[in-house]
């Protein structure tokens, strides 16, 4: 059985000049960066092609005529640098531009939010053995994934994975990318209880851990018990398969006991207290700059000791464009710190952003933006965010607290709260009257679209919300209006909200009033995200807003429908049970029968039956009624400088796509 297709990576609208093609010699035997989607194992061979076209792009003849970027040519000149052929692999990967051959040189000009601000660093970051197709769909299909460092085969019944390397690459130090680095990662990484005291679901199946198995130099095979659906998916994202690639065998060997016999003597002088911590240190990609890397910079300032970093192209890059030319375009990567998302405004209004999204999106922000467009020198790009609604309101049903427990889990209970929500009035004053009411379905262009998810309990009725509340048994009142609970006290709980995000302080203030209008006394603590993620994953809140992630990609991230990891505020305790965590409540069981069916259609590889199992899923949510809804999630909106090229209109966004990396940084470049 074989099956292989080609994605031509179809150059997409741009705001640069009109593309005009012409015909060059290849400089280079390359592979298109789309050549196969997937490959059963059958023996057939892989899909290649010559990069024979190119366009004129924004620079002089020149440069239109140079491989390499000047500066390393010039490294080159001074004998300092090895010549391009030696850096460059074989088969070099081709990237098709969005729009036109771009020129050398400049600086893409952006910010981050703060030192733990990790996803500002996504489009630098995003080099694994396969990657998200640009049109990413967030459907479940092989066809949404494409080769990178690997072109890959997957077994008829999907339960063993190879991956065949891309010869000649070099890590930015210069040396050799191969099998051994993955196997370093395995043996040494992966099967180290110090360092993975336990497995990850994405790398198990039926229980059982992934064996990783050494073919030759430039092939890997992954085994796993049973069939494993979405592991090629697993593979394209930044925190499971992309990061498997942090550990080159020629650098951290030297942290590693069992490849140091001197690493005592190493670990006294870091000051660290031991191996572990120099280890997971030494790994950081984004603060360790003498960590070599695969991609397209390299970062040689760190961000987390002053008040800017710097990542600056890696002269070993192995991508070129269709002329044969070295990527990336830009030269550097320039992140200067905004104290806060005000700051990221001020910024991108004054003209001083290249590309960036981060902290313009809490709500506000729109008009601001739209009106600031001509003095600012940009436009906005817009990311579809993949995200069914714009705030969740979780009430966290495996509380601690006995009573709140049981409030929370009377259904009538959140019936009622949420009948007592105006949802359109917060779309008009947070949102600018974008999105719709909705409780917590798919969107309504996605296949797994539930009628009943999405429009259940969202009508505001302030009457019929108070009948609920009283069918459920809290129908007395202390002086103050507020409703007694099971145990004669006035129901209070608080909603943890975090501070930079989605606008949800000034959704959390109206809710407050919503719920006291109807005899609840909801509080707020808005706090940092980090705060909050500790306090939901340790099971310590009362309620906590959650960001409605799976509106597209929704079997690749469930937990807004089942609760399997801890992003499921509502049942924080049933998803650490799921994970196998002995301290933790086994769940009721609606949610048994949930992480069955969850089971069932990771070890299928039948996509007809995973969709099935999947509805049913979403049948119990719905009769369930986890969570809250407030409304469809708006589009998110980029700064783009005029001068920025190749860059799209418009974009997937949102986990598990890490946008714009996907869209191929290396070759967005700034007109003169």
């Amino acid at each position: 059985m074989t099956a292989s297709s080609v994605d031509p990576l179809s150059p997409q609208t741009s705001t640069g000049p009109a593309r005009r093609t012409r015909r060059r010699s290849p400089r280079r035997r390359a592979l298109t960066a789309a050549a196969v989607s997937m490959v059963v194992l059958s023996g057939c061979s892989f899909f290649s092609t010559d990069a024979d076209t190119g366009s004129d792009g924004g620079g002089d003849a020149a440069d239109a005529d140079a491989l390499e970027a000047p500066s390393l040519a010039q490294r080159v000149a001074d004998g300092t640098l090895p010549e391009l052929d030696e850096r460059l692999p074989e088969e070099a990967l081709v990237v098709e531009p969005v729009d036109e051959i771009g020129r050398y040189g400049g600086t893409w000009n952006t910010y981050y939010l703060g030192p733990d601000d990790n996803n500002a660093f996504n489009p630098i970051g995003y080099e694994g053995l396969v990657r998200w197709a640009r049109e990413y769909t967030g459907a479940t299909g092989i066809e949404e994934i494409i080769p990178n460092l690997a072109e890959f085969e997957i077994s008829e019944d999907g339960d063993s994975y190879t991956f065949h390397l891309r010869e000649g690459i070099k890590w930015s130090d210069g040396e050799p990318f191969d099998a051994d680095d993955i196997m370093f990662w395995y043996e040494s990484v992966f099967s180290n209880p110090t360092l993975t005291p336990s497995t990850p679901d994405w790398l198990a199946s039926q229980g059982e851990p992934v064996t990783v198995e050494r073919v030759d130099d430039y092939t890997v095979r992954f085994d796993f018990a049973g069939p494993k659906a979405f592991f090629l998916h697993d593979m394209a994202q930044l925190d499971r398969g992309v990061s498997i690639l942090n550990y080159p065998e020629h650098y951290m060997s030297q942290f590693h006991p069992d490849h140091n016999p001197d690493l005592d003597e190493l670990v006294a002088e870091s000051g660290f207290g031991d191996w572990q911590a120099l280890f997971e240190s030494e790994a950081q990609w984004r603060y360790n700059p003498d960590l070599p890397r695969l991609t397209p910079w390299v970062i040689t300032e760190p961000g987390n000791t002053g008040n800017r970093a710097v990542a600056e192209r890696n002269p070993y890059y192995w991508k070129v464009d269709p002329d044969g030319r070295q990527l990336p375009y830009l030269d550097e990567v320039v992140y200067r710190l905004a104290e806060d998302p005000e700051v990221a405004l001020l910024r991108a209004v004054d003209g001083e952003v290249d590309l960036e999204h981060r902290g313009l999106n809490s709500g506000s922000e729109y008009p601001v933006l739209v009106e600031g467009q001509e003095d600012g020198d940009y436009w906005l790009l817009t990311y579809h965010y993949d995200s069914m609604n714009i705030a969740e309101l979780q009430l966290n049903l495996t509380h601690q607290d006995e009573t709140k427990r049981e409030i929370f889990n009377n259904k009538l209970f959140r019936m009622g709260l949420s009948h007592a929500i105006n949802r359109q009035e917060i779309i008009d004053l947070v949102y600018s009257g974008q999105g719709e009411p909705w409780q917590t379905s798919p969107l309504r262009d996605t296949p797994f679209y539930h009628e009943q998810l999405a429009s259940q309990f969202v009508e505001y009725d302030v009457d019929l919300a108070n009948q609920y509340l009283d069918e459920a048994g809290y129908d007395q009142r202390n002086e103050d209006g507020i409703r007694l609970g099971p145990d004669g006290e006035p129901i209070s709980f608080t909603v943890s909200v975090r501070a930079d995000a989605f606008g949800w302080d000034d959704v959390s203030e109206l809710l407050v009033d919503y719920a006291r209008e109807v005899g609840i006394d909801m509080k707020r603590d808005v706090i940092s995200n980090e705060l909050l993620l500790e306090t939901r994953n340790s099971n310590q809140h009362d309620a906590v807003f959650g960001s409605g992630l799976g509106g597209r990609a929704t079997m690749l991230v469930p937990w807004n429908y089942v609760p399997v990891v801890e992003s499921a505020g509502y049942g924080v305790e049933w998803a650490r049970w799921y994970q196998g965590f002995p301290d933790a409540e086994q769940p009721p069981e609606y949610v048994m029968e949930q992480l069955r069916l969850w089971d069932e259609l990771q070890a299928t590889f039948d996509p007809a039956q995973q969709e099935d199992l999947f509805r049913q899923i979403l049948d119990i949510a719905a009769e369930q009624f986890y969570q809250i809804g407030i409304a469809t999630p708006r589009p998110e909106y980029a700064v783009v400088k005029n001068s920025m090229r190749n860059v799209p209109e418009e974009m997937p966004s949102g986990s598990p796509y890490p946008n714009p990396a996907p869209y191929n940084p290396e070759q967005f470049f700034k007109a003169e």
